[in-house]
């Protein structure tokens, strides 16, 4: 796959890509970034990605990557960020 073809992908595919990881985050800008992760990954993977099955690569990268986010919310809500407490005090804590 040439730049070339992959230009023409981006516009054959872009919209519709877009709109079903719009339909699963609710967020346009998370829904761009999912949907530019999917074509960056087409395109690491241009040698072998399947001419023919384009559009079922990328929705799977961006279930992928949908994926990865929710996984990252949950270990930040179960495991947040030490500074988020930083300024408290906890009781028997050393």
């Amino acid at each position: 796959m040439d730049s070339d073809f992959f230009d023409i992908l981006f516009e054959k595919y872009w919209q519709q890509v877009y709109t079903s990881a719009f339909k699963r985050v609710a967020n346009a800008d998370t829904a761009t970034e999912v949907t530019q992760e999917a074509f960056f990954q087409l395109w690491l993977n241009k040698d072998q990605a399947n001419k023919e099955n384009v559009l079922d690569f990328l929705l799977a990268a961006i279930h992928d990557e949908i994926f990865k986010l929710i996984e990252k919310e949950c270990l930040d809500i179960v495991n947040p960020p030490g500074k988020i407490f930083e300024h408290m005090e906890f009781p028997g804590a050393n």
